[in-house]
């Protein structure tokens, strides 16, 4: 039976139109769902809305569709404001907030919004499950959601309602920030009343200065356990968050600056910026817990988050933090991972176990240039100089040594899994597998998404025998040849260098300044200058240059008991007044687990 058309919309901006049915096959608002898509199951439901997990028909995607409540999409004020921040939303590409992709609205009533689906838990639920988070997971949760912040707040959109159920954690430790700009203007401080600003409660309009407030309430609660004020009455909470004394004394030493600056009362006193304020926690943590601090930080909310999701289901939660004994409840109900989550916003979880590795591969033309070296053991009978036992500078020698020892424990276990974010200027996030062999270019399995209209939407590909194969339906197809999908080629190279183990052992063969800081952590800087020249890796960091207009860059990587890596960080920082910034970030996980990337069969 064809498809009755009502209705053509082209909301967000992006050029893409979509066409509003009546009859489709399910019903979940009125009578009408967003088409092109194919409904899975009801993900949960909550005062703004149901969300159902759903899979985009063109691309195969796993999306997530938020149908919002009638007494939103029938509020002409709220609409008009929400129109203008969904063209902003779209536009931003950020590993630190769930993307968003389409926000759209049926010509005779009801609206929906189309998003990222992504697997993980809520800090809601971390916290209350496990308390306090420990300094080092506290700050790691704090930089990301500054992160996030940052990239809203740059396109002048604010949150307005933070609070822990708004900040979801995927499986590799990110905070996801989600439900941007969805609070009425006039209702933030109602939204979210345990973290609200004390102008909120006085009727100021929500800004990046109460976004900042509510990022370190938010904080603080992963320090002690529990928010920094309390009151048996929003009337009492109020006044807590206008008068009483910020009790810092609560918090580690170390970090009590910044929950003072962060909580200050007067927007005035505040960090100008969740930028500025991000480096100021940067700082922080690297004097009070050294420089690999954001590794172990990460790591320790990874065990949170898995300790979390073991745990039975709790009951659906009534709001978004602790709210006073007398504040309103929100509505919620229906089923799923979500019920917890569903509080007056889109919180979007996914389904059970872990995040699954994608099919996704690079490569093109500029990959077919360079080929990545597989990684081989020694050769050489001299015996290699030994490491540092304890924290301490690594002289050139046992850097390469290192490295040669991380070649050959890779070489044993040559496959795994991998999570890639890369942060400042055009944003760039991947997951998938791998598998290395000798003799022989790599291959990469993947879901690769970046910024920009062209490449937004996570695209599933392969890279196999230096070729990038792109799947759009049921097709595999070569990716060089077609102009429109050159974008994501060049995604997946950039990915496949990023992530590749020779970026490890490069970094570390030819840092000027490498240090052990931990037991199996180690902290380097290298001239890009000396890395625009590296094979292979030559082109990455000549971008990385460009980009920041940066003189070197500086690492920290961590590895297993075996010596294969954990995860790095890249940071390339400018200077000047406006300095700019990249973080190349990957993670790495199941070594030795049995991968098979072949080429698609009939792909040609």
């Amino acid at each position: 039976m064809p498809e009755r058309t009502d209705g053509v919309a082209d909301v967000t901006g992006t050029g893409r139109k979509r066409t509003y049915s009546k009859g489709m096959a399910r019903q979940v608002v009125d009578g009408w769902t967003v088409p092109g898509f194919t409904h899975v199951r009801e993900l949960g439901s909550g005062a703004s809305g149901r969300v159902v997990l759903a899979v985009d028909d063109v691309t195969q995607t796993k999306v997530a569709i938020k149908y919002l409540d009638r007494r939103l999409d029938g509020d002409e004020a709220f609409l008009s404001r929400f129109r203008l921040a969904a063209r902003r939303l779209a536009q931003i590409e950020d590993p630190n907030l769930v993307d968003f992709y389409d926000f759209v609205e049926a010509p005779h009533g009801g609206a929906a919004i189309v998003m990222e689906w992504v697997d993980g838990v809520s800090l809601r639920r971390v916290v209350d499950a496990q308390g306090p988070t420990g300094p080092l997971a506290a700050l790691s949760m704090l930089g990301g959601v500054l992160v996030g912040l940052a990239a809203a707040h740059a396109k002048d959109l604010v949150h307005g309602s933070l609070r822990p159920a708004n900040v979801l954690v995927d499986g590799d430790g990110n905070g996801r920030l989600v439900d941007l700009a969805l609070a009425p203007p006039g209702t933030e401080a109602q939204s979210g009343p345990v973290y609200a600003a004390p102008e909120l409660w006085d009727g100021v309009a929500a800004g990046p200065a109460s976004d900042i407030y509510a990022a370190t309430a938010i904080f603080y609660e992963c320090l002690t356990g529990h928010p920094p004020f309390s009151g048996r009455s929003q009337s009492a909470l109020a006044k807590a968050h206008r008068e009483a004394p910020v009790p810092a004394d609560e918090v580690p030493g170390p970090l009590r600056d910044l929950i003072l600056a962060g909580l200050a009362k007067k927007p005035s006193e505040r960090p100008a910026s969740a930028a500025d304020f991000l480096g100021a926690v940067e700082e922080a943590a690297v004097a009070a817990y050294g420089p690999a601090w954001e590794a172990q930080g990460r790591s320790r909310i990874t065990e949170l988050v898995k300790q979390t999701q073991a745990l039975p289901e709790p009951a659906p939660a009534r709001g978004g933090g602790r709210a006073p004994a007398k504040a309103p409840a929100a509505k919620s109900g229906g089923r799923g991972r979500l019920v917890a989550l569903l509080v007056a916003g889109v919180v979007v979880v996914g389904g059970a176990g872990g995040a699954a590795a994608l099919t996704l591969g690079g490569g093109g033309d500029d990959d077919k240039k360079t080929v990545q070296p597989p990684p081989s053991p020694a050769t050489s009978g001299t015996p290699s100089p030994a490491l540092p036992a304890g924290p301490g500078p690594v002289n050139p020698a046992a850097a390469a040594a290192l490295a040669t020892q991380v070649e050959q424990a890779v070489a044993r276990t040559p496959s795994g899994a991998f999570s890639y974010r890369r942060t400042g200027g055009a944003a760039i996030k991947a997951q998938g597998s791998f598998a290395l062999a000798a003799a022989a270019s790599p291959s990469y399995q993947m879901s690769v998404s970046g910024q920009g209209a062209d490449v937004r939407r996570p695209a599933q590909a392969r890279l196999v025998a230096d070729t990038t194969y792109l799947r759009s339906r049921n097709t595999w197809r070569p990716a060089g040849a077609n102009p429109r999908t050159r974008g994501y080629v060049n995604l997946v190279s950039h990915v496949r260098w990023s992530s590749s183990v020779s970026n490890v052992t490069t970094l570390l063969r030819t840092s000027t300044s490498l240090r052990k800081t931990g037991a199996s952590t180690y902290q380097g800087a290298v001239p890009l200058a000396r890395l625009a020249q590296a094979p292979g890796l030559g082109p990455l960091y000549a971008e990385v240059a460009r980009a920041t207009g940066a003189q070197q860059v500086t690492f920290v990587v961590q590895f297993d008991s075996a010596m294969r890596p954990l995860q790095i960080r890249v940071r390339a920082a400018g200077s000047g007044a406006k300095p700019r910034s990249q973080l190349l970030h990957t993670s790495y996980s199941r070594w030795g687990q049995k991968v098979s990337i072949p080429a698609p069969r009939g792909a040609g």
